[in-house]
This record gives structure tokens, C-alpha cells and sequence, in this order.
């Protein structure tokens, strides 16, 4: 670890570059410059290790009522009708795209992209039990290996979070859209989430801390405006609420234990004011009296 130096730059900020990302202090504490130490379900694409991505946390999300009717009604805002041609950039594991080609039809076409070669082959093997009408490869979201106006669709889902230069892939995806149709964004406002009961501050901080993690850890409220810059039209934002009531679920979710210690080791948090915390949810827990929410964006615009 660097040693801690005060710095004038503002609490919390972080510094990302292509290689990744440097995290600094909060509240009075020293700034500590220190390479992140986010959950491997978030690597930097093209980093070291990315081809193992797990698929246990998608796998995880997919299972969840909560999670995966925010995702099915994404489909419902792209307005999918039978024949279309869709991309999913940052597909995974294939879920998505494979629900997609359900209602694009035989006459229709899913591709699912990925830059994780491990996500791509885990998707084929999806595909391959299925009749529809889709496949997928290993590909760069920011650099698209397809012509100008090639699909009616496109589709990217809590992607652009993790990136420095979310504008340049946009731009990309829109290269690919075909005059008419129909982009959608799905990207997470992490400082809008919260957590009942338990201390107040704590969780601010908490969730703060996570924000300040990824490049942009509130792309969900941007969103519009970077539809709009882009010159978009009918830009429709589908606000999501997230909504849990088990702890042990949204620890999962939001890599809780991964985030709280590296809080810890960055003094943001000290390891009393995360016991107290994490007792006083586990307490309501056990009670059925948990809740954990948060604000998820939805974006939808015309070519």
C-alpha cells in the first residue's frame, strides 16, 4: 500500500484510467491513492484475468424476481417486434439475448457481444440447447466489428458504469443503429441507494464509498442528457426501483462483504461503526423487517 498523503482534491474522488481505477479517502481521513480493489464481477475489460469472469453473479441476478423483471420489461421499452435485428453489447452469459430471440422470431436475429471469452462460451452452450436465432462473440463494446446502420435494435445493461469513456460507446452503439430504431441503456445510481434500519451515516458512506468505486457509479441519472447530446429523439427515461427484503440477497447483489473491507482498509469506515451496522440489519432480518432499495435508469431513444 502507498503511503497517505493530505491532498485538496475532494473526499472520494476517483481517478480512472485504462488500466484502472485509484480510490481516495473520505470524511477528515488522509487521501491514500491505492489501485481498486472492486469485486472480480466488475473487472476493467481487457484487464488481467477478465477471461475468467465468473458467472455465478449473473447467474445470481437472473434468478432474482426482482432483478429479472427489470430486465424483461427492458425489452417491452425497445418495442422488439417479430423480424428485428437486435445487438446486446456486454450480453454474458446469453440470458437476455436469448429472451430477445424468443420474440424476434425465426425471421429475426439476437447477436450478443462480450469482451470475456469465457461469457462467450458459456452463452454458445445456452445457445446451443435452444432453436433461436442468435449468437454470440467476443468483442470490444467501445469498438464494434459490425457496419453503420446494421441493427434495429441495440441494448447495453449496467455496462457503461464500469467504463472511463462511457460517450465513446454510445457513440458506437448508435453507429450501429439503423435510422429509426431504438437504443436502451440500463445503468444503476448507486448514491440513491439505501438500506433500513440501521445508522444513517454509515450507509451513506457506505454507499458513497461503492459509487466512488467505478468510473461512474451514478451513469443511471446521466443517462438522459447523454442521450439528448447525441441528438436522440422520443429519449423516454423508465424509472426502476430495486427492491430486496433479504439481507442475504442484497450482501450478494451489491458484493457488500468485498465493499465494506476495503471501506475499512481506506478508513472510510471503521470496523465498529461496520459491526454496528451489519448487527442492527441482521437484527431486522431476522425479524422480516429488512429492506434494501435503490433506483435503477432505463433509458430508451429513436435514431
Amino acid at each position: 500500500m502507498q503511503e497517505c498523503s493530505y491532498s485538496q482534491v475532494d473526499a472520494g474522488e476517483v481517478r480512472s484510467t485504462r488500466e484502472g481505477w485509484h480510490i481516495r479517502g473520505s470524511r477528515s481521513h488522509p487521501t491514500c491513492m491505492e489501485k481498486r480493489t472492486l469485486s472480480p464481477e466488475f473487472p476493467p475489460a481487457g484487464s488481467p484475468g477478465s477471461s475468467d469472469h465468473p458467472v455465478r453473479y449473473p447467474d445470481l441476478e437472473d434468478s432474482l424476481p426482482e432483478s429479472r423483471r427489470i430486465r424483461v420489461r427492458s425489452y417491452e421499452y425497445l418495442d422488439l417486434k417479430e423480424g428485428d435485428s437486435v445487438l446486446d453489447a456486454g450480453c454474458g452469459p446469453g440470458y437476455d439475448a436469448l429472451r430477445m430471440a424468443a420474440i424476434v422470431g425465426s425471421t429475426g436475429k439476437v447477436t450478443g457481444i462480450d469482451p470475456v471469452t469465457r461469457m462467450i462460451e458459456i452463452a454458445r452452450e445456452n445457445a446451443a440447447r435452444s432453436t433461436y436465432p442468435v449468437s454470440f462473440q467476443a468483442g470490444d463494446v467501445w469498438r464494434l466489428d459490425f457496419p453503420d446502420a446494421w441493427f434495429n435494435a441495440v441494448r447495453i445493461d449496467r455496462i457503461l458504469q464500469i467504463h472511463e469513456n462511457p460517450g465513446e460507446i454510445l457513440d458506437e452503439l448508435i453507429r450501429v443503429l439503423r435510422p429509426g430504431g431504438k437504443i436502451l441503456a440500463i445503468e444503476p445510481d448507486w448514491e440513491t441507494f439505501v438500506c433500513d434500519p440501521g445508522d444513517r451515516d454509515t450507509a451513506r458512506t457506505f454507499f458513497r464509498f461503492c459509487a466512488d468505486q467505478f468510473p461512474d457509479g451514478s451513469a443511471g441519472r446521466t443517462l438522459f442528457r447523454c442521450f439528448r447530446e447525441r441528438s436522440l429523439s422520443d429519449v423516454v427515461v423508465h424509472p426502476e426501483p430495486l427492491v430486496m427484503h433479504r439481507l442475504a440477497l442484497a450482501s450478494k447483489m451489491l458484493h457488500m462483504e468485498q465493499f465494506l473491507g476495503t471501506a475499512r482498509e481506506h478508513n472510510v469506515l471503521t470496523q465498529n461503526e461496520i459491526d454496528t451496522w451489519l448487527q442492527e440489519l441482521a437484527a431486522a432480518d431476522k425479524k422480516g423487517r429488512f429492506t434494501f432499495a435503490g433506483m435503477m435508469f432505463a433509458v430508451t431513444g429513436k435514431k
